[in-house]
């Protein structure tokens, strides 16, 4: 009974780190807002929505208030506008590579990454520098400044469980010289091939946005089928997707479940946005030692032990331990008698 009691106390005292871990990252202690300019075109947002002209240099300036009880470090990145893989425009990015259409890189105007300490109960204004290049550019140049609060020991311990919760705030910095454009979105399909993410396997479509102008509201719908054949291998579709002016993505198809087959495929994809639809198809190949190396290294195909035969053998190792238990007590008592 007293064991017992022990094993139930150590299982509260885990419930109760957890819990208090998940209420620690549920409490935002800081906020950031954007200290908008005169030439802000759109003053309803809480975003930097900036008419520019060639050869501009201005401060943007941003307040970091820390609501906590000490001081806290804060990182202040500003980054250029891609769309992730998930089909979402994604400002985060420190490293960010540029697509090969983009003319104009945002982040090249804007001064480095910085970091700036805000004492407890306190706001700060952080200055980001812009300076615009002599040529002119068209359309939409987007960006963010990207705020996480560093964490105070990055090898902070408490009872063995390492802390390591960060929070983040993006502020969006869209820069246009024309409040009107003529450019509308374009999509391109590049490279269709089998990859792997997160150790899944999907055949995934290079979509890019070769425009300097922003794609909403985007429905992609995907099959994917053998050369020749109409009957289909895997199919996608995903809606309220976006894109980033001049930017690419890696579209996946399929669930991730399924092993790769090798041989000629063809890609069918229709894309739909506000300002545009397209329509695709394009032949690829996965090659045999493509498909083997994929699949030897995707969790979703890999063989799962079969545990049944091993209950089986382990059930049949009992019987026989207790038949020869028996065994022996009835020849002993045998003896006895």
């Amino acid at each position: 009974m007293k064991k017992t009691l022990q094993w139930l106390l150590v299982l509260l005292g885990m419930v109760a780190v957890g819990t208090a871990l998940t209420a620690q990252a549920d409490n935002l202690n800081y906020a950031v807002t954007a200290n908008l300019p005169e030439n802000q075109i759109n003053d309803q947002v809480s975003y930097f929505d900036l008419k520019v002209k060639p050869g501009q240099k201005q401060d943007l300036t941003i307040q970091i208030k820390n609501n906590d009880e000490q001081a806290h470090r804060y990182q202040v990145s500003p980054n250029l506008a891609v769309t992730n893989d998930n089909g979402v425009i994604d400002y985060s990015q420190a490293k960010a590579k540029a697509d090969q259409s983009l003319k104009f890189n945002l982040k090249t105007a804007l001064s480095a990454k910085q970091t700036v300490t805000v004492p407890a109960k306190s706001a700060k204004t952080v200055t980001i520098k812009l300076a615009l290049p002599t040529k002119a550019f068209d359309g939409i140049a987007l960006g963010g400044i990207n705020v996480v609060q560093e964490l105070a020991d990055q090898n902070q311990q408490s009872g063995g469980v390492a802390l390591q919760n960060q929070y983040a705030y993006v502020i969006g910095l869209q820069l246009r010289e024309k409040t009107t454009t003529n450019r509308k979105p374009n999509m391109r399909l590049h490279a269709v091939k089998a990859r792997q993410l997160n150790y899944r396997n999907y055949v995934t479509a290079n979509l890019q946005n070769d425009q300097p102008v922003i794609m909403r509201h985007l429905k992609i719908k995907s099959t994917v089928t053998k050369a020749g054949k109409t009957k289909p291998v895997l199919t996608t579709t995903k809606e309220n997707l976006s894109m980033a002016p001049n930017s690419n993505f890696n579209f996946a198809i399929g669930d991730g479940q399924q092993a790769l087959q090798p041989g000629k495929y063809t890609l069918h994809l229709t894309a739909k946005a506000d300002e545009g639809q397209w329509k695709f198809t394009k032949n690829f190949t996965i090659s045999n030692r493509q498909a083997k190396k994929l699949n030897d290294t995707s969790v979703a195909t890999q063989q799962s032990p079969n545990y049944l035969w091993w209950f089986v053998g382990l059930g049949a190792v009992i019987v026989l331990l207790l038949a020869l238990v028996i065994w022996l007590i009835l020849r002993n008592r045998r003896r006895d008698q």
